[in-house]
């Protein structure tokens, strides 16, 4: 199945994913480059780049005890030495769609990271639960990183998760607007463009140049 839908629709948004961020996959100090000139603030330097990757699927009392993983993350080496991840989900076509709502289990787990983060507002939870079950894949991909800090080995010192959608992508544009009024502190949450991250002329032009012949409208 994961298969067909790379090979059989390069418009989903996994395709469109390693074509969006391959050409940096070689080339780390490309990479490194890429990650402060779209996300300012991020420190240390990339050190590893990986795809469809989790620190740790379906772990008990670790992480987020599920399968969730970013499409691409960047691995940051920090002055102190420890570790920071810049976490990223891409969509390109799709809507944002209702997420089923988790068991106990897994529930108690989500709530237990989104308490010890200290990121959210008092009703963010039942917002997406009841109110807005949209943004369950929003918060569920936050929250991984989100558990990363909170991890009890201590290597990651630092993360954020980044949105990348195209800016004519009005579901996911919203979704993220509603998403982030449920924030008290944004950190650790960013939402880019595609076409923002194009503009920083980061990628080799090459590359850059056939992604907006197939991508963009």
């Amino acid at each position: 199945l994961c298969e067909d839908r790379l090979y059989c629709d390069v418009l989903s948004s996994m395709p469109m994913c390693f074509n969006l961020f391959g050409p940096l996959h070689d080339d780390l100090d490309a990479a490194n480059r890429a990650v402060h000139l779209w996300w300012q603030g991020v420190p240390g330097k990339v050190s590893a780049m990986r795809f469809e990757w989790s620190p740790g699927r379906r772990l008990p009392g670790k992480y987020l005890e599920n399968r969730s993983a970013f499409d691409v993350a960047f691995e940051l080496t920090l002055d102190d030495g420890s570790r920071g991840v810049v976490g990223v989900e891409t969509k390109y076509h799709e809507d944002c769609k209702r997420g089923k709502k988790p068991n106990d289990d897994r529930l108690k787990r989500y709530k237990e990271v989104t308490s010890k983060s200290g990121v959210f507002k008092p009703e963010a939870v039942s917002t997406i639960l009841e109110t807005d079950p949209d943004l369950q894949q929003i918060w569920l991909d936050h929250l991984l990183a989100l558990s990363m800090l909170q991890h009890n080995s201590r290597t990651w010192s630092w993360a954020k998760f980044v949105l990348v959608h195209p800016a004519k992508n009005p579901s996911y544009a919203r979704a993220a607007a509603r998403y982030q009024k449920l924030l008290k502190n944004s950190a650790t949450f960013q939402v880019s463009s595609i076409e923002s991250l194009l503009d920083a002329e980061a990628l080799p032009a090459a590359a850059a140049a056939a992604f907006k012949v197939r991508y963009l409208w």
